[in-house]
């Protein structure tokens, strides 16, 4: 039976097509009329802007300048790979890539995707981005991955509803009488659990990407 907290270690060019360069030539390239990712338009994405709403492609565009890409595909920007400026997309459909962004294009018998995304979500690779083939990875197997993914996308949704859990309390006053007060201390209640949330999310990631969590499985 598989252990499921052993972990492999891989380049990332070993599990992933790591695309950031020209491609050639589509045949009726006016028509594709698929979304064009470029770094300008990256930080928005990662906000989670709306991929539909972007550029098209268009033939006035120079083909030698972006890259199709497959679904699932993690993108980023080429020039801001490490702390607060490093913004990732993932592809949920086909897209294309400008040449100012890089893209890696997971083999997921190996890794899953979103598995990718929250590794590149924690790390910071202080390197040149033409240097991303030397990263190593320590992988554990897929049906942990899907169950490391789970977790850390709950987490995650949670967190992304902050604002509006945060606003519907805080207007309970408009539509209840007398509760002033109680609002205020279910307020900071929420922004204090919040406030934990983030910092357990960011410990777990830590813990699963360094492989503290699998040594502590393994010694248990």
């Amino acid at each position: 039976m598989e252990d499921l907290n052993v972990l492999k270690r891989y380049r990332l060019d070993e599990i992933a097509l790591i695309v950031a360069r020209t491609t050639p030539y589509i045949p009726n390239f006016s028509k594709v009329n698929q979304p064009l990712i470029t770094a300008e338009k990256l930080k928005w994405l990662s906000l989670g802007e709306d991929i539909h709403r972007l550029s098209k492609l268009d033939s006035a565009i120079d083909q030698w300048k972006w890259a199709k890409v497959p679904a699932k595909t993690i993108v980023f920007e080429k020039n801001s790979l490490d702390g607060a400026n490093k913004h990732i997309f993932q592809c949920e459909n086909v897209a294309y890539i400008a040449h100012d962004v890089v893209a890696i294009i997971p083999n997921e018998s190996i890794i899953l995707s979103d598995y990718l995304y929250y590794f590149f979500s924690w790390y910071q690779p202080n390197t040149d981005w033409r240097q991303l083939h030397h990263i190593l990875i320590d992988i554990p197997s897929l049906e942990m991955q899907t169950n490391i993914v789970k977790l850390l996308k709950t987490s995650q949704q949670l967190l992304k509803n902050k604002k509006s859990l945060l606003t519907a309390v805080e207007e309970l006053p408009l539509h209840i009488g007398n509760i002033a007060q109680q609002t205020e201390q279910h307020t900071r209640q929420l922004n204090d659990g919040f406030d934990q949330l983030q910092m357990y999310y960011n410990y777990t990631l830590h813990k699963i990407f360094t492989g503290e969590l699998f040594r502590l499985n393994n010694t248990s």
